[in-house]
């Protein structure tokens, strides 16, 4: 270590000196934050965050780069800045885990204005608010833009739900429009739907570009549906129904296969229509999809009653869809035709990140 002197005598880099700028301007833009069991926070070498007695800790982390996750120009810089906390937080959601903390680590490049990083800061910022978490530290780097957020949330052990406890019989369903967020990735990417997109198609982009972690949607499900097993959907409908699988055969347990009925995937609005309208096939999106960070859940029959469903569109205005079922009798995912019931085995790719 240098001594004092050595300090003293050293000046700071241009690099050294924007990074205490920002930071000192981050400080301040959280000072109104309730400490939420911060005993020590933002300007220590680390934080020190005690959960509630009782409360099983849940930690998880995502990172959001650009030229993978999103090309130059696709979002603005909030947009990038909820979407990377979105991404992370979903991951305790699907686990009915309240996000407690987030740490964010930034990766910018030296050309970046100090406009761009206060806007990303803030899109950050907002989406932590919104999910009642409270950024608790981080670091600013140097490098290709990329924002990794590392989450910390809170449960009791009696609540958590993993991917590993799906049971013969269970009802497998799904929130949202698995499948959407394709779509918006896809006229991202080639203009699918033209240069004026309709309200359906701009719900479509919205879907990609503005995720919203199912929290709240998690926690009515803890305590009433009660599922199995959950998973968020991030790698597509197929390759995270296999991944529930996976998860089954590991723990030894007989429920290795689920039926998909194909009608129900192709009711999900709007993505029926915006498929129809594309000449895409919905199922296909669905299946093959990605980044919907929609909840998955095997929940055993007679929970998901129709009062329970009603309440829970009401409640959120989010779809919430019956799509399978869970059986011993057949591995692997297989997809169900309703006019001759015919069972054809999934192989189709889940959606790749990179």
């Amino acid at each position: 270590m240098a001594g004092k002197k050595d300090r003293k005598a050293r000046k700071p880099t241009g690099a050294a000196s924007v990074e205490s700028r920002r930071i000192d301007w981050i400080r301040k833009l959280l000072e109104s934050h309730p400490r939420g069991g911060l005993s020590l926070g933002i300007g220590d070498d680390a934080a020190v965050w005690k959960p509630r007695q009782g409360y099983r800790t849940v930690l998880t982390v995502d990172t959001q780069s650009e030229g993978t996750h999103f090309m130059p120009g696709w979002l603005s810089p909030g947009e990038i800045g909820r979407r990377a906390v979105s991404s992370s937080i979903s991951d305790l959601a699907a686990m009915n885990a309240r996000p407690a903390l987030v740490l964010v680590s930034l990766l910018l490049e030296r050309g970046r204005s100090e406009d761009f990083f206060r806007k990303l800061y803030r899109g950050i910022d907002k989406a932590c608010r919104d999910y009642g978490a409270l950024i608790a530290g981080g670091n600013i780097s140097r490098g290709p833009l990329s924002i990794t957020i590392t989450c910390i949330g809170e449960a009791r052990k009696k609540d958590l739900t993993g991917r590993n406890g799906m049971e013969n019989g269970d009802e497998i369903w799904v929130t949202g429009n698995p499948g959407l967020a394709r779509l918006g990735l896809l006229h991202l990417q080639d203009r699918l739907f033209g240069r004026s997109p309709s309200p359906g198609a701009r719900r479509a982009i919205s879907a990609f570009k503005n995720p919203r972690a199912r929290t709240g949607e998690a926690a009515v499900f803890g305590r009433s549906w009660r599922p199995n097993a959950a998973i968020d959907l991030s790698d597509g409908l197929h390759k995270d129904l296999l991944h529930l699988l996976e998860s089954n055969t590991k723990k030894g347990l007989s429920a290795n296969g689920i039926v998909l009925d194909k009608k129900a995937i192709e009711s999900l609005e709007p993505l029926g229509k915006l498929c129809a309208e594309a000449g895409l096939s919905p199922c296909r999106a669905s299946l093959e999809g990605g980044e919907d960070y929609e909840l998955l859940l095997a929940i055993p029959p007679g929970r998901a009653t129709a009062a329970r469903v009603r309440a829970f569109r009401e409640k959120f205005d989010v779809p919430i869809t019956r799509i399978g079922t869970v059986t011993s009798k057949k591995p692997g995912v297989w997809l169900k035709t309703h006019s001759s019931g015919t069972l054809t085995r999934l192989r189709a790719d889940g959606f790749e990140h990179f």
